[in-house]
């Protein structure tokens, strides 16, 4: 999935959440957190991997459901000590979700469908224990964006965003007039 659809689907999740408990607030704190968190895995990984070799694939290391949860529960008790805990949970969401959303449709309809040989293509849930799987473009930024074409799971994702972007709007903008106040705050104080 690109970022556009990792960062939609991050929001529509955060955006239910906040919806089943009143108290859960959709802040600029929290979205930035919940934007990081969705974008975590491969600011991890790609470069790791691609530009700097030390990991076997763009997905692996912090695609891995058990980084993950490790990384959770120490985001979380950090966040504890500062009473921040939705700071945590937002860039916990997203970060799941962008792991989740990078399993293959093809290869969880095959599983479902009986056809294990398709586990290959899941195998990085579960780095280190299984080898990350075989992908044919998973050596450059270059060769990603080289083969980004507008294909029909790919317009699909801009149809997430777009549909992510209609819910915000429809739920205020929350944290919008935070961050254009703070700018105000601070070109005026630039200006003076």
């Amino acid at each position: 999935m690109w970022p556009w659809g990792h960062l939609a689907v991050a929001y529509l999740v955060y955006a239910v959440y906040t919806r089943f408990d009143p108290t859960r607030r959709q802040t600029a704190a929290t979205l930035t957190a919940l934007a990081v968190g969705s974008q975590f895995p491969d600011l991890i990984d790609k470069p790791l991997a691609w530009t700097f070799g030390v990991l076997p694939s763009g997905r692996s290391l912090a695609h891995s459901l058990l980084s993950l949860l490790f990384i959770a529960v120490v985001l979380h008790r950090l966040a504890a000590l500062y009473r921040r805990t939705d700071l945590s949970t937002a860039f916990t969401l997203g970060a799941f979700a962008h792991t989740l959303t990078d399993m293959s449709p093809t290869a969880v309809g095959g599983v479902l469908g009986g056809d294990l040989t398709q586990l290959q293509w899941l195998r990085f849930l579960v780095w280190p224990l299984q080898p990350p799987p075989p992908y044919a473009n998973d050596a450059s930024f270059v060769e990603q964006f080289a083969s980004l074409s507008l294909e029909p799971y790919v317009l699909f994702q801009f149809g997430l965003f777009g549909l992510a972007v209609a819910v915000w709007l429809v739920h205020g903008a929350p944290g919008l007039r935070s961050v254009t106040r703070r700018s105000k705050a601070m070109f005026t104080d630039f200006a003076d």
